[in-house]
């Protein structure tokens, strides 16, 4: 097994998984079908098909984990919350 290539894509889907959780709402759909996507052209590109499923659960686990201990207590901000300052602020 490669376990280099195993945690670099675990470290890839992991932010991008704890990204998606971080999103508004809206954009929430669209991150998650092109995570998918990106696992789907891994698994059919490169042949290391345990070294993928290994590398996925890792970051399932990570995105999990971020979200028991911190997304939790801290949710992602919503679109009225949200404050753009600008010259005249």
């Amino acid at each position: 097994m490669d376990s280099g290539y195993i945690a670099a894509v675990a470290l890839l889907f992991s932010i991008m998984l704890i990204a998606t959780q971080r999103m508004i709402e809206k954009r929430r759909k669209i991150m998650r079908i092109f995570v998918i996507a990106l696992a789907v052209l891994l698994m059919i590109r490169y042949t290391l098909h345990l070294e993928n499923l290994i590398a996925y659960a890792i970051a399932l686990v990570v995105s999990f984990l971020f979200w028991l201990f911190i997304g939790r207590y801290n949710p992602a901000p919503t679109d009225d919350t949200i404050k753009v300052y600008g010259l005249d602020d």
